[in-house]
């Protein structure tokens, strides 16, 4: 993905002081809610995350930035805890969270991956979906994609759901979803498919196109907890649930995924339930 766009958006990140490179951010005047052995250092929340993958984490000039980074300094806030990062891909993380090394995990975790992981999924603060993109003033249907050439990334859920739907045939699969883009800007390809949320933040670097709608139905990423820690999974829910009725979480969306429509769950047909959303609620 290409850091210029992230490097421009670190600029306007969440208005925390940023501690040298140990990413612990602090915030005036904290009164801790929670107390070890909830968490496992007092007055701190030490949260894995994925800094190699904007726009939900990355580092730009030895600051931690992105979408988890701006949710968990504000879960952090609501428990009255300094906030400490620690940088671990989403396999890494899930061994951290159970033995203890770190009390919260953000980064893609699903409901699915938490259970199947043994972690306690503690609430959601965005949804995502597998999505299509194509150049601007197009008319692109998603359920029509079999005379298209689709650059996709390989791997991805966007294209395990062409390919069962398609075959192989109209697939030109890439590294990242950003090559994807890159082949519909050149002509190589007509439509880029692949995450929402990724996708939506490279539209940024890539003007020339536009969402064009969902592949699947939309999912909630929320955090992590150790199952063995009931107490602190309520009150992670509890702040999720608070950022999202007071519109903060919205906010952090908006900031990083931009004009991003809400994502729908789409039932077995096909067809979008307009009053079904996992955007604003932290219970799954």
């Amino acid at each position: 993905m290409k850091r210029r766009v992230f490097a421009v958006l670190s600029a306007v990140a969440v208005a925390l002081a940023v501690t040298g490179c140990t990413g612990v951010i602090t915030t005036p005047t904290l009164t801790p809610k929670i107390a070890p052995p909830l968490i496992g250092t007092a007055g701190v929340l030490k949260v894995a995350v994925d800094l190699s993958y904007p726009p939900f984490a990355g580092t730009v000039k030895g600051q931690n930035v992105g979408l988890d980074i701006d949710v968990a300094a504000a879960v952090a806030e609501q428990l009255g805890l300094k906030l400490e990062i620690v940088d671990a891909d989403p396999s890494a993380a899930m061994g951290l969270v159970k033995d203890g090394s770190v009390d919260m995990i953000l980064g893609g975790l699903t409901v699915e991956s938490a259970v199947a992981s043994q972690v306690a999924f503690a609430g959601t603060y965005i949804s995502d979906a597998p999505a299509v993109f194509a150049a601007t003033g197009t008319s692109v249907s998603v359920d029509a994609l079999g005379t298209k050439r689709v650059a996709v990334q390989t791997g991805s859920l966007a294209y395990w759901l062409l390919l069962g739907k398609y075959g192989d045939a109209p697939l030109m699969q890439v590294a990242s979803l950003d090559e994807a883009l890159s082949a519909v800007d050149s002509g190589t390809a007509d439509v880029a498919a692949g995450d929402a949320l990724v996708g939506a933040y490279l539209l940024r670097d890539h003007s020339e196109l536009q969402y064009e709608g969902q592949l699947g139905s939309a999912f909630p990423l929320g955090a992590g907890v150790s199952q063995s820690k009931p107490d602190l999974e309520t009150q992670i829910r509890a702040a999720l649930d608070k950022l999202a009725s007071q519109g903060v979480l919205e906010t952090i969306r908006h900031k990083w995924i931009g004009e991003l429509p809400p994502l729908r769950v789409i039932d077995t047909s096909g067809s979008e339930d307009p009053s079904s959303t996992v955007e604003t609620s932290a219970t799954p």
